[in-house]
């Protein structure tokens, strides 16, 4: 049942159908060929959206939303833009702490680049970058935001593997931070050098930070209001959504004024749409499961990789070329519901803890949305820049190389990401 599940996935891709549609129809069909009832694909689908933590996707979505059409992200770029722009490669250092800071309200990462990108690509075009350079920056910064909480990507992970929200969100902090620490430095290097951009100028000035300080106070305030409340169980991940969405709305309307009403239907539309999707890819990953528990396809494929499971640099190696690959040619999202239920109890076997697992997968994942030509942040940044997509390929590299060494490191130091949660009361979910 697996291989006519996958083969009619792939067959439905090529034939061009759409994801969801492929994912769907190719259940249906293996259910129908080996006589199993079809209405077993409404029932597990439905059991897998009726979860009262996806209830966030939306509200996080609708928040990112009003957050950028109402100049919260504009002032958020700001402020950060004032404290470390006179650095050598500020302007591009400001993108990746803006897009963390802002990746921490907005949980999209398609959002990120779009916010960001629409206020810093202008910006650093007037101080010198070449607009491949930019893109790719703005686009690199945007696939670390999958790692940082509030990650709708990494809610609906915690959802399909029934990992507890909250210890995914501490196991992501640091390896966040490591992986955009290294961007970092891969900007300031190249324009220490001279290479990338040539000619920046900024100066720092007091009054333009206590200015940009005094702007941006009630936006850096949200970031702290969602993850300490969720951090300190004050609220679920579910309740500070609606925070987040309350507490956007309040600013963006009474006190930047930049929100309208009017502006707010077209943001409930487009947050329906894309909440449909999602909703809909994590149905679908239900209905995937019960084909592949059925027929118990984690066991044969385990059964087939015990030489790899026992070498682990093999294993990991060939397990991020796969999910990197995939993840690309699927949007990241519908790779994610399709290949954690499967590889995740090999993982286990070869002796990764559950949510060492899952950051590793989100991580992967990441760099697949911002590998061109098929990385979705990179579409949306190529949109905003006005520059052809193979032109991003070269200069993406030195991203696209350290990403893949910082994982490598993530994945043989799981300190990394199970330190947090140890620290943070315990991990729930003991080792194998």
């Amino acid at each position: 049942m697996a291989l006519v599940l996958t083969l009619g996935f792939l067959v439905l891709l090529f034939l061009g159908a759409p994801i969801l549609a492929a994912m769907t129809v190719g259940t249906w069909v293996s259910l129908a060929l080996y006589d199993r009832p079809t209405y077993l694909m409404a029932q597990t689908a439905f059991h897998g959206m009726n979860s009262f933590t996806l209830l966030a996707i939306p509200l996080f979505v609708l928040a990112g939303e009003i957050m950028d059409k109402g100049g919260i992200s504009a002032r958020l770029a700001k402020f950060v833009v004032m404290c470390v722009g006179w650095l050598p490669g500020g302007l591009g250092i400001s993108v990746v702490i803006s897009t963390m800071i802002f990746s921490g309200i907005s949980g999209s990462v398609n959002a990120d680049a779009a916010a960001i990108g629409s206020v810093m690509l202008p910006m650093m075009s007037e101080a010198g970058y070449r607009k491949e350079w930019a893109s790719c920056i703005v686009a690199a910064s945007a696939g670390t935001g999958i790692l940082i909480p509030p990650s709708i990507t990494m809610i609906v992970l915690g959802t399909i593997a029934n990992l507890s929200i909250k210890q995914l969100f501490l196991a992501s902090l640091l390896p966040a931070a490591l992986i955009g620490l290294s961007k970092a430095i891969v900007i300031w290097y190249k324009a220490r050098m001279g290479w990338e951009p040539g000619h920046e100028r900024l100066t720092f000035s007091w009054r333009e930070l206590a200015w940009a300080t005094l702007e941006a106070i009630p936006a850096l305030i949200a970031p702290a209001i969602i993850l300490g409340g969720i951090l300190s169980g004050i609220f679920t991940a579910t309740e500070a959504a609606a925070v987040a969405v309350l507490y956007a709305t309040f600013i963006s309307l009474l006190l930047y004024r930049e929100l309208t009403w009017e502006k707010m239907k077209h943001l409930l539309v487009s947050t329906v749409r894309l909440t449909g999707v999602v909703i809909g890819l994590v149905g679908a990953a239900s209905a995937i499961a019960y084909v592949m528990a059925y027929t118990q396809a984690s066991n044969d494929l385990a059964a087939l990789a015990t030489g790899v499971i026992s070498n682990y640099l093999l294993f990991i190696t060939l397990l991020m070329l796969l999910f990197w690959v995939l993840g690309a040619m699927l949007d990241g999202m519908p790779a994610l519901v399709i290949l954690i239920p499967l590889f995740m109890p090999i993982a286990e076997k070869a002796g990764m803890h559950p949510i060492h697992f899952a950051i590793f997968t989100l991580a992967v994942i990441g760099i697949s949305l911002v590998t061109p030509p098929l990385g979705t942040a990179c579409f949306v940044v190529t949109s905003l820049a006005g520059v052809e997509m193979k032109r991003l390929i070269w200069p993406m590299m030195p991203f696209l190389a350290i990403m893949f060494g910082t994982i490598l490191i993530l994945s043989y130091v799981p300190w990394f990401s199970l330190a947090l949660p140890k620290l943070w009361g315990g991990l729930l979910i003991l080792p194998k």
